[in-house]
């Protein structure tokens, strides 16, 4: 008999680098590109600070262990998996090991460490990747048990429940998940498991054998695989022959994406050829295709983010299972009350190596080697006593019978010569004892020259697009994708403009309109639709829009007119079940329970899965007095979600024992709120104030991350609000009022509709409410009303409130919304009077002067002025030594540079590698005027030796032009002209830059190469270089500029607004200069040079120009 699964909570000690304290100012990146999709991070406070030095810190892990596999998960760090080990091949630990935490700014509100596996939804990386989970052991039966971690997310408050399975005797391991989305309105969602693998040059990853190409992100571009043909992410492949296999991590130097378009296979894994261990993933590829490859790359660059992300662990490569998707980004929907159910399976490998089939069961393979013989075997995931493996090519069958095999023992057959015939006569076949078929495989040659999946192309403008369908379909596209950077609005309304009526176009808007909570325009546009729809019939096919007008109608007080709206929806079969559960909502209100209970019976006969609907009925039967009926529910209900935060407080209300429920969410503030606003929308206002009551007088259950909205002004003001709407006693239900509003502003991120209908009420009751204001306006903000954030947050100041964040919030919204500079510095300049502390105020300041583009004196002065808040920030640091470069101050900017250990953020690395070359050339170039030529040397060779402590490397596609030419000028200096030459010459043969990790056409080093080609005589050419460099700067002014559509990562548009269009005729009024001073035209020069410093005094290029201009 196997031993039973172990399953058990243990305090584990791990070093751990600290975080800096979360953001109490509120965030809003409205332009901020994340992977591929929306960077937006509101409401999670942010946190862009990551210590040096390590740390010991307890973590609450889980164990789950049988004879084969050993697991270790950690609940609060996202519920991640952060070990797995093959106890049948010397605890070889299959996942990548992290013995140590060690966060990065990688994820969306900053900390995210590496290893394991993270759990990527609903969006990538996780936006509570480094909040806890609740956790729970199930217990099986059969032996079995699962470790179970759930969480609301914190963006959208879906959610999501992940279980990891192990049964006695089996090293598979069963991943369960229930994504639940138990909002009323329909959401998208992204589902990757990112499992990270332990990588050097004998680790290779395997993918089907039909995988003949592979695409980027968004499918913006495609590559053959596994041997490269062409160019991908600007590496050669093509030149590179015998390194161009993209399944070894050694041959990939750049950070790299790849990901399966299509096959036929339900697998994909890793195999470390020095251990000789791995694991295969297992899943169904019709529920989930995804199959990706994401490296940092095996070069200097992708090896600094090694070093950032663990100390000892070495470099890794993520292989990604998506399910719902094939692509980041690549979302998939979620109706309201919709749950979707899946499993995903991984085991580990031994001594058979890559495979070219596998199933839950067993994995084959079977190669024709280098020499033409068969490479072949069979493993499997548990014990197969007796099996049978049957090698046929063509009609020859060869047998090898009474294979024992199991966990651990694999058969690695015999190295075969070939029978002949062809290749794809080869066929492999695994049979139990009994004859059975477990897996089978035929050789398989895929067809290269087939590709189904075409590139992407960015949708034309709105008024470029052909119709009103295309129309309605890229403004959908652009919503589903939470696009960062276009708005899916303006197609909606080109539509509209063309056709006023257009149902879909209407509903969408008026969809829009209600998440944003403007629901007077929603009711317009989704009357509308109505219209429309019911034009000529009066039962449409779609009841969404009357699904939807009724929700609109229900947060506008008018329930009758829901009542009706919600029943005509329940006529489409598609809004059944949400329509009748909003018709339960509403019975409960006027205390009907008998016929909320029918009509939750019929929500619940068209999909049993919604918890809601589940908890709610549980909730009625207990009001008609059938308690067992209600038990039995209730009991149900955790049978499948163990975790149900709502299920967890229906029980504890009939048994008045709150321990464990507040025990297992951990009596954080925002599920407390989720599990209120769920009694609140039933009517069930006791239940409701039951809850929050006992939330305040608990305290809230310590974790070891960070997460400083486990306490929420928000739970006060929903305490008045619920015993308004009870009837409490007026003086009752103004003390509640006041001690919300006595409560401090710091994380009162408001985020749900509920939360902007309380505050919307506590401002019609008597009394100053800055406290509402300040929320209601961080709401408004995150959700682009801005001039009505404005307006609450200008009555917040009014007040007299001596708080920080309010004054800097509308510094923010002058700039962004207003263009308005003034009143952004006096905006700024309020709120550091009232908080001198907060370094963030001082660094946004001096990026608001930047954006104002003051004298670069002016900005030196007022960091120096609060250097001690300065230090506290990587970026404001670097932004120092930014200035003492523009101000020839480089060996301040060097001493800086040199006793910091920085942090870079993920997507915005190179910017602290700028100002260290240019301390270095700067300090090399005076060097070299002085006549010290050795000096000088050793400056610009110490460019291209980074010290560890700026945390960064050079990339790969990193132009460094301006280096090779100052090399080039010391050694001839020196004498040594022969080692000139050859700088000059790499000077001269570099083509564009590589700058905010995107390669650059032209670019300012341009001028360097003519330049190097001047000294080395090649003057005709020197001249073209300058020529061009002019000719292509001028083409460009006056052209309007956009973020790339397809941008991956863009994290520098962050805080401030910027004229993109500005800005780039900035960058091409530059180019023109420097080919004009190179062409010895310094009348031009100047002109265009003025240009661009009007723009920016802070362009390093164009204030070295303006020296040599004199």
């Amino acid at each position: 008999m196997p031993a039973a699964v172990t399953a058990c909570f243990e305090d584990l000690i791990l070093p751990t680098y600290p975080v800096g304290r979360p953001e109490k100012n509120p965030v809003f990146f409205e332009k901020r590109v994340y992977q591929g999709s929306n960077g937006k991070v509101y409401p999670v406070p942010f946190i862009d600070k990551v210590f040096d030095e390590p740390h010991p810190v307890r973590y609450r892990s889980v164990r789950l262990e049988n004879d084969h596999v050993r697991l270790v998960l950690l609940p609060e760090i996202g519920g991640r998996v952060l070990r797995a080990q093959d106890k049948t091949n010397r605890d070889y630990d299959f996942f990548y090991r992290q013995d140590v935490i060690k966060p990065a700014l990688v994820g969306l509100a900053g900390p995210w460490i590496s290893g394991g596996v993270e759990f990527n939804w609903p969006q990538h990386h996780r936006p509570g990747t480094f909040l806890p989970a609740d956790a729970w052991i199930e217990e099986e039966a059969d032996g079995a048990r699962t470790v179970w971690c759930a969480e609301h997310d914190p963006m959208g408050r879906r959610r999501e429940l992940h279980g990891l399975r192990l049964r006695p005797g089996s090293a598979l391991i069963e991943l369960r998940v229930r994504l639940h989305n138990c909002t009323a309105l329909p959401q998208t969602f992204l589902w990757w498991a990112n499992v990270a693998a332990r990588v050097h040059d004998q680790y290779q990853s395997f993918f089907p054998p039909d995988v003949h190409y592979v695409a980027d992100h968004a499918v913006r571009a495609q590559v053959s695989f596994p041997i490269a043909q062409g160019p991908y992410y600007g590496v050669p492949y093509q030149d590179r022959p015998g390194a161009n296999d993209l399944t070894w991590y050694r041959h990939i130097p750049v950070p790299t994406s790849y990901m399966v378009c299509e096959t036929a296979f339900d697998f994909f894994g890793g195999y470390d050829h020095a251990a000789q261990g791995g694991f295969v993933h297992v899943a169904n590829r019709h529920l989930a295709p995804g199959k990706k490859q994401w490296t940092w790359g095996n070069h200097a660059f992708g090896h600094a983010w090694d070093r950032e992300l663990t100390d000892q662990g070495g470099p890794y490569i993520e292989l990604m299972a998506g399910v719902y998707t094939d692509n980041q980004p690549d979302f998939s929907y979620l109706a309201p009350g919709e749950t979707k159910v899946f499993s995903q399976y991984w085991w580990p490998l031994q001594r058979i190596g890559p495979v070219q089939a596998a199933n839950e069961h067993a994995a084959l393979r079977l190669v024709i080697d280098s020499d033409g013989r068969l490479d072949f075997g069979a493993a499997a995931a548990a014990p197969l006593p007796g099996a049978r493996l049957v090698l046929r090519e063509g009609d020859r069958p060869r047998l090898f019978e009474r294979l024992d095999l199991a966990p651990g023992r694999p058969f690695v057959g015999p190295r075969l010569a070939r029978s002949g015939g062809p290749e794809t006569a080869l066929e492999l076949t695994l049979e139990d004892a009994a004859g059975r078929p477990i897996l089978s495989y035929r050789h398989t040659v895929p067809d290269t020259t087939r590709r189904t999946r075409p590139v992407a192309v960015e949708p034309p403008e709105p008024a470029a697009t052909g119709s009103a369908d295309e129309l309605f379909f890229a403004g959908e596209h652009l919503e589903q994708y939470d696009h960062p950077t276009r708005a899916p609005e303006a197609y909606w309304r080109e539509a509209l403009r063309r056709d006023p009526g257009d149902a879909r176009c209407h509903l969408a808007l008026g969809r829009r309109l209600l998440r944003r909570g403007e629901l007077a325009a929603a009711a317009e546009h989704l009357g509308a639709a109505v219209a429309r729809l019911t034009a000529r019939h009066p039962n449409p096919m779609t009841g969404e829009a009357h699904y939807h007008l009724g929700l609109v109608r229900r947060w506008q007080g008018r329930g009758e007119e829901a009542y009706a709206l919600f029943y005509k929806a329940t006529w489409d079969y598609a809004w059944r079940a949400p329509a009748y559960l909003e018709l339960a909502n509403l019975d409960g209100r006027r205390g009907d329970w008998s016929r909320a209970l029918a009509h939750l019976d019929a929500s619940l006969d068209t999909n049993r899965l919604n918890n809601r609907a589940l908890v709610l009925r549980a909730v009625v039967l207990r009001r008609l007095g059938r308690a067992p009926e209600a038990a039995a529910a209730l009991a149900a209900l955790r049978a499948v979600d163990p975790l149900d935060p709502w299920a967890h407080a229906e029980a504890a209300t009939t048994t008045d024992d709150w321990e464990a429920f507040l025990a297992l969410t951990r009596n954080d503030a925002q599920t407390i709120l989720d599990v209120v606003f769920d009694y609140a929308e039933a009517g069930l206002l006791a239940e409701a104030l039951a809850v929050l009551e006992r939330h305040h007088a608990a305290p809230v259950v310590p974790v070891a991350v960070p997460n400083p909205q486990a306490r929420s002004a928000g739970t006060r003001y929903a305490l008045a609000w619920l015993q308004a709407q009870a009837g409490a006693a007026p003086a009752e239900v103004t003390a509640a009022l006041a001690d919300a509003r006595a409560q401090s502003p710091d994380y009162f991120f408001p985020s749900r509709l509920q939360e902007q209908i309380v505050l919307e009420w506590a401002l019609t009751q008597p009394g100053q409410d800055p406290l509402a204001h300040y929320g209601l306006g961080n709401l408004f903000y995150d959700r682009r009303r801005h001039l009505e954030a404005m307006a609450h947050w200008e009555r917040c100041v009014a007040s007299g409130v001596r708080w920080s964040t309010p004054h800097r919030n509308l510094g923010i919204a002058a700039w962004n919304v207003r263009r308005d500079g003034s009143a952004a510095r006096a905006a700024y300049a309020h709120a550091l009077a009232l908080d001198p502390s907060d370094a963030r105020l001082v660094y946004e300041a001096d990026q608001l002067r930047k954006k104002l583009n003051d004298p670069l004196e002016e900005r030196l002065a007022f960091l120096e002025q609060h250097r001690g808040l300065v230090d506290q920030r990587d970026d404001a640091s670097v932004e120092l030594a930014a200035l003492y470069n523009l101000l020839n101050r480089p060996a301040a900017a060097l001493a800086l540079l040199s006793n910091r250990r920085f942090h870079p953020w993920e997507g915005g690395e190179g910017v602290v590698l700028r100002e260290y070359k240019a301390a270095h050339l700067l300090l090399g170039r005076a060097a070299l005027a002085a006549g010290d030529a050795a000096g000088a040397l050793r400056h610009f060779s110490a460019i291209l030796q980074v010290p560890a402590n700026l945390g960064e490397a050079w990339h790969l596609h990193q132009a460094v032009a301006d280096v090779n030419y100052w090399l080039g000028r010391a050694l001839r200096a020196l004498g040594r002209d022969a080692e000139a030459a050859e700088h000059f010459a790499a000077c001269a043969a570099e083509r564009g830059d590589f700058s905010e990790m995107a390669v650059a056409v032209h670019s300012p080093l341009g001028y360097h190469r003519g330049l190097a080609l001047r000294e080395l005589g090649r003057e005709e050419e020197a001249r073209r270089v300058f020529v061009e460099l002019r000719a292509y700067g001028l083409a460009r002014i006056g052209q309007p500029a956009r973020i790339d559509y397809f941008a991956t990562s863009l994290p520098n548009l962050l805080v401030f607004d910027e004229d993109l269009s500005a800005r780039r005729d900035a960058e091409h009024h530059l180019l023109v200069a420097l080919g004009a001073h190179g062409l010895g035209e310094a009348t031009e020069a100047r002109t265009h040079l003025a240009a661009t410093l009007r723009f920016s005094r802070a362009d390093r290029t164009a204030v070295e120009l303006a020296r040599e201009l004199g």
